[in-house]
């Protein structure tokens, strides 16, 4: 188990992703399948996750490598990547690149379908990742995974809504309480005409799993709790889920009913309008947020504390690609995941609001107050989460919470518990 990894490795990104400059090197070229298309040999990739900075690196990728291969690009979606992999592999259809998170790696490598990019990477390229970064995506000494940046749940907050509804400056620490959350979303309420706090839909189960992730006093029980080792029926967690749903039920999210179905088009529309105090975001993504609305007058805070214990746990890592087994075209994608974990596309990322996990141009034109507020919370994460256990339990909890449990309750936690028990079977 790689307990508390990230804490130790990640907390000294933002220094050596800032003034490190690593130098590219030609790598030893893998054999790929001689599959050609128009010309050209496909590339299926898997790697784009909605959002503006990734959106424009896939236009790069292809305007670079479009005269040399016939890419293929397919959908990514946090909820099927994991299932549009194995039936891919299971029906022997190429998929060469694939967006995934290094420290979920299990999910693949435990059936055999993921590549050890080992033979395929020198040491020179090796040496362009900030310390340790590799060990994350490395499970029983084969590098699987190779991570670009760092994310994890933050919170944003409209400063001319807060101070609209009374609100000082200095009563938004960097961190606050649930509790202090909780009042001060109310006070936004009774003294403004906008909603205390607002989340995207893609984001809505961050609210239940950090929440279940923090209701255990030590990081010994976390663990007891990550392995699946204690009912989803026990005191604790029934208190975590609770802090969740009485907020939507008292209606305190944006716009109040469907406040769980909202877009992120629809979320930027009324951060623009001012209708939202605290915005629930990804580190990852909080410039695009601010961009994307216009927002002038901000703050970045971290997530609110939910629990007792004193390390504060908190959901997140790194995002980071992989080559399946399925792949046909290898040669190609070890070739392009050089070059996303390259100089030219860690410094874009650093320079649109990005925690790299690799070196980037000395020369960058970084903000380094703003990586600052979204690297904050890098030594809270814990890499292992109780989706970790089974696939089913993940679906569950990533796509069905925490809107089963807010509407059904004690059913959620029922299906939710024979899934548990089911996985410990396997």
């Amino acid at each position: 188990m790689k307990r508390r990894l990230l804490a130790a490795v990640l907390a000294g990104i933002l220094t050596m992703s800032l003034f490190g400059c690593g130098q590219s090197a030609d790598t030893d070229k893998p054999k790929g399948d001689d599959k050609e298309t128009g010309g050209k040999q496909d590339l299926v990739i898997l790697i784009t996750n909605p959002g503006d900075v990734n959106n424009t690196v896939e236009e790069k990728l292809i305007e670079k490598f479009g005269d040399k291969y016939n890419i293929v690009t397919k959908p990514w979606d946090a909820a099927s990547v994991e299932q549009t992999v194995k039936t891919a592999a299971a029906a022997n259809e190429q998929m060469d690149l694939v967006q995934y998170w290094p420290n979920q790696m299990n999910s693949f490598t435990e059936v055999g379908l993921a590549t050890d990019l080992n033979e395929y990477m020198d040491e020179e390229w090796k040496a362009t990742f900030n310390e340790g970064m590799l060990d994350i995506g490395t499970y029983d000494g084969k590098l699987y995974n190779l991570p670009y940046k760092t994310v994890y749940p933050a919170m944003l907050v409209d400063l001319e809504v807060t101070r609209a509804a009374g609100i000082k400056d200095e009563e938004l620490k960097d961190q606050l309480t649930w509790e202090e959350f909780c009042d001060l979303s109310r006070k936004i309420q009774d003294n403004t005409d906008a909603s205390g706090a607002g989340i995207a839909d893609m984001y809505a189960c961050w609210l239940s799993r950090n929440a279940v992730m923090q209701a255990w006093d030590t990081d010994e029980e976390l663990d007891k709790w990550n392995a699946g080792e204690i009912s989803f029926k026990d005191e604790k967690i029934v208190k975590a889920l609770d802090k969740v749903k009485d907020v939507f039920d008292e209606g305190l999210f944006y716009p109040g009913d469907g406040a769980l179905a909202v877009t992120r088009d629809q979320l930027y529309g009324a951060i623009s309008a001012h209708k939202i105090g605290f915005i629930f975001d990804s580190s990852t993504a909080m410039k695009t947020t601010i961009d994307n609305s216009g927002l002038k007058e901000f703050k970045v805070c971290d997530f609110p504390i939910m629990g007792n214990n004193s390390t504060n746990p908190l959901l997140g890592g790194c995002d980071g690609y992989f080559i399946p087994t399925c792949a046909k075209n290898v040669e190609g994608a070890v070739e392009v995941m050089k070059w996303l974990t390259g100089e030219e596309i860690m410094t874009y990322r650093a320079e649109n609001g990005q925690v790299p996990c690799a070196k980037i141009a000395e020369d960058a034109a970084v903000d380094e107050a703003f990586m600052q507020s979204i690297s904050r919370c890098i030594d809270q994460i814990y890499p292992t989460e109780i989706i970790n256990v089974d696939a089913e339990l993940s679906d569950y909890m990533q796509n069905q919470m925490p809107a089963n449990y807010i509407y059904n309750g004690d059913t959620a936690l029922t299906e939710l518990d024979e899934l548990r028990e089911a996985a410990l079977e396997k």
